[in-house]
């Protein structure tokens, strides 16, 4: 089912770019009356535009429709995280804190230390 609404969805994306290149911008029309006869080929320019704007259109449509029935039925394919097999992540060693203060001891956080610059026996 999956593959099947794929491979519609590339068909009506490839069909919606060819209908959106084939559309004739506004100005287009002074080019067809300075020598460009071809424009009336097929259609003429009132049931052109109105045809390719209609299948435009009803592509987008499909386009929208597709991409949410495509979403709906992977969000439910998957009900997994990327997460799931990770180990789980310590959690914070708050406590030691909370019973070094309540000791009274004092504790200084590890990034406030300075670093201490290496000896010359340590080079």
């Amino acid at each position: 089912m999956i593959t099947f609404l794929i491979a519609l969805h590339v068909i009506i994306c490839i069909l919606l770019v060819v209908t959106v290149l084939l559309q004739f911008g506004k100005g287009a029309e002074m080019g067809a009356v300075m020598g460009g006869g071809a424009s009336q080929a097929v259609f003429s320019s009132s049931a052109k535009g109105n045809f390719m704007t209609k299948l435009t259109t009803v592509l987008a449509i499909g386009f929208m429709v597709n991409s949410i029935v495509l979403t709906t039925l992977k969000s439910r394919e998957n009900k997994k995280s990327l997460f799931d097999n990770e180990a789980p992540v310590a959690a914070p060693l708050n406590s030691d804190v909370q019973a070094l203060d309540s000791k009274g001891v004092e504790t200084v956080p590890a990034a406030t230390e300075p670093a201490a610059a290496p000896t010359d026996a340590q080079k």
